[in-house]
């Protein structure tokens, strides 16, 4: 809360650079792991914002009490949510000094193992499904710290807000706005479980991304690491 930006010559930068040009704004979006990682972060909030939207209709396909199981949810995703969020930065920040992509090591592996809790989820009667829902959040939430300092590492100071700009209204353009939609359309021409395992299916394709994007995330981190310390 009361650190700096301590990345080498970002106070420099806002002091003394002009404004970017366009060239830096079209590098930004040639940047591969800065689209990698807004591919990967839509599909997670089409996961999170369907989830929350829809949990209510699948807990009464499930037999469940809406009004009741709302309230363990919200409760789960606060706990599971904020730990998880927390814990997902501090342990990618350690692993960076041995692994240079380790944000989206931490972020692409949570989402894996996230997807089989989260199947386990839809098979496990309840209340005992609460226990592996639980992992599920658990796991979702690993990469909300990781992934956005790896959008942050990728991006010029002077474009650092367009870019946090671009991927929010990406995101929930493309992700959460959409499974409002999609996810109702899935549950109403077959059920709410053929919906959520189709959330699990994202849940595994948006791991697979990031993985994709470990390959380019430690050399466009020092492509602007470079240029902010000239």
């Amino acid at each position: 809360f009361l650190q700096r930006d301590p990345r080498i010559g970002a106070q420099h930068v806002e002091r003394e650079s002009p404004r970017r040009s366009l060239r830096d704004y079209v590098k930004l979006f040639q940047t591969r792991s800065y689209l990698i990682n807004c591919v990967a972060q839509t599909l997670m909030t089409f996961v999170t914002g369907g989830l929350g939207f829809w949990v209510s209709a699948y807990l009464r396909y499930r037999n469940q009490s809406p009004s009741v199981g709302m309230t363990i949810f919200g409760l789960i995703t606060v706990v599971a949510g904020l730990v998880s969020t927390l814990l997902g930065g501090v342990i990618a920040d350690k692993l960076r000094s041995r692994f240079a992509a380790s944000y989206f090591w931490v972020s692409g592996i949570g989402m894996l193992i996230a997807c089989p809790f989260f199947v386990a989820t839809l098979y496990t009667p309840f209340p005992a499904a609460w226990v592996p829902m639980f992992l599920a959040i658990f796991f979702l939430f690993l990469n909300t710290g990781p992934s956005n300092t790896a959008l942050a590492n990728v991006s010029l100071p002077a474009v650092r807000a367009t870019a946090f700009a671009v991927n929010i209204l990406v995101i929930h353009a493309l992700g959460d706005v959409q499974a409002f939609w999609l996810l109702g359309y899935i549950g109403g021409h077959t059920n709410m479980h053929v919906a959520f395992l189709f959330v699990s299916g994202i849940i595994f394709l948006s791991g697979l991304v990031w993985l994709i994007g470990v390959k380019y995330l430690p050399a466009d981190t020092a492509a602007v690491e470079r240029a902010e310390s000239n």
